[in-house]
């Protein structure tokens, strides 16, 4: 039964090209930030095409979208999820692709008026993107989401709380989100790899092992403010050139522990052109799938700030989620059989998986983006590789009906 129910390729292509219309751009892309008109109105549309397959459709404390499909026996869902909300001008496929793959999943049953075991739910997160938190919707569904956070400013400078309340939600009662530990089966996302990997290797398919740790700093350093023109070179204390040092400093770092790295926002004081620079601000962030190499790429950008008279402040941390073993074996297995080559590979972006893995069993798939690109109007994967991660994701959620007892 696994290979025989074929998803239709073509509605699900026109779904893509339907929800690209919600929040189109005029400057170029889509944006429908989150809790945005565009946002709700791109989520009232995924509700009503997943009210025609006879899901039934709820909507969280959080704003996610969640559709159920009955199953046959009383067992927790195998849930597959993603996103629609978009940064301000992205793509159509980034979060959209791995929702209406699973739409598609589940009219492919309905045609065939088929249940399965376990009923198979599509959530819709809300606020994946870091316009408003990030994963805030999956967040809330794991217990996650703090008042603090919600406290937090957004794109435009309001708090999340704020937009959640804009958008007809109460921030005080986003609890009422979360799910036990062991109440989901599995979870399943298919998504667009957001780089050139599988481009470069010519793979079909990305089977995701984890997704990277993430690390975030400030960086400050203090100089001396003086005339440029009358200040000899060697008696300055400039504070950007103590920064550009410790830019490269970071990039060498990370490549001799081959994980990334980036340094991402630089600011200046006073900012003048005719003025050294007597305080530099970096934001700096590491990424990697090994918490100890984390460890000891910290140590060293500490130590590489302090010899430069500098002072490195820890962020925020985000540990690496290491995806089920045994749902890799099966979307390995569902490739195999389809004749799709696919490549084991770590996500380096954050995902809404990444918090659904401490409630279920969690597994990503990669389907190629073109010349890595993403988060932006140019943000493009082929009509053939959108359809093969959907049908892997179809076939994948068959077998594990059959085998799984929970």
């Amino acid at each position: 039964m696994t290979h025989a129910l074929q998803i239709d390729g073509e509605l699900l292509l026109n779904d893509l090209e339907q929800l690209a219309t919600i929040g189109a751009d005029p400057a170029g892309g889509i944006t429908r930030l989150a809790y945005s008109p565009a946002d709700t109105q791109g989520r009232t549309w995924v509700a009503t095409q997943m009210r025609s397959l006879g899901m039934d459709v709820t909507i969280d404390a959080a704003g996610n979208t969640i559709g159920r499909y009955a199953g046959s026996e009383s067992l927790a869902p195998i849930v597959l999820g993603s996103h629609t909300d978009t940064v301000r001008q992205g793509g159509r496929y980034d979060g959209a692709l791995g929702v209406l793959a699973g739409i598609a999943c589940v009219r492919t049953l309905h045609a065939h008026g088929i249940h399965l075991r376990h009923p198979l739910e599509v959530v819709d997160f809300a606020a994946e993107e870091a316009t408003v938190l990030g994963t805030l919707g999956s967040q809330a569904m794991i217990g996650e989401l703090s008042a603090e956070n919600l406290a937090k400013p957004a794109y435009d400078g309001r708090s999340c709380a704020e937009h959640l309340r804009e958008a007809g939600f109460d921030p005080t009662n986003v609890a009422i989100a979360k799910r036990a530990a062991g109440s989901v089966a599995a979870y399943l996302e298919l998504h667009i790899e957001q780089g050139d990997q599988l481009e470069y290797q010519q793979h079909k398919i990305g089977l995701v092992e984890g997704i990277v740790g993430i690390r975030r700093y400030s960086v400050q350093f203090r100089g001396q403010a003086n005339h440029a023109g009358t200040t000899q070179m060697a008696r300055r204390r400039d504070a950007l050139v103590a920064a550009a040092e410790y830019i490269l400093a970071v990039r060498d770092i990370v490549s001799q522990h081959s994980i990334v790295g980036t340094c991402g926002t630089i600011a200046i004081e006073p900012n003048i052109s005719n003025v050294i620079p007597g305080l530099a601000l970096l934001n700096c962030e590491i990424r990697g799938m090994d918490s100890q190499i984390l460890d000891q790429v910290e140590q060293l950008l500490v130590a590489e700030a302090n010899t430069r008279g500098g002072e490195l402040i820890p962020l925020a941390a985000k540990v690496p989620v290491a995806a089920s073993p045994m749902l890799r074996d099966v979307l390995a297995r569902c490739c195999a059989a389809r004749g799709l080559s696919y490549q084991r590979m770590p996500s380096g972006a954050g995902h809404d998986a990444m918090c659904m893995a401490s409630i279920a069993p969690m597994v990503m798939l990669f389907v190629p983006s073109r010349a890595g690109i993403s988060h932006a109007p140019e943000e493009y994967t082929t009509p053939e590789d959108c359809i093969n991660g959907a049908q892997i994701l179809m076939d994948a959620v068959v077998e594990l009906d059959t085998a799984m007892l929970i």
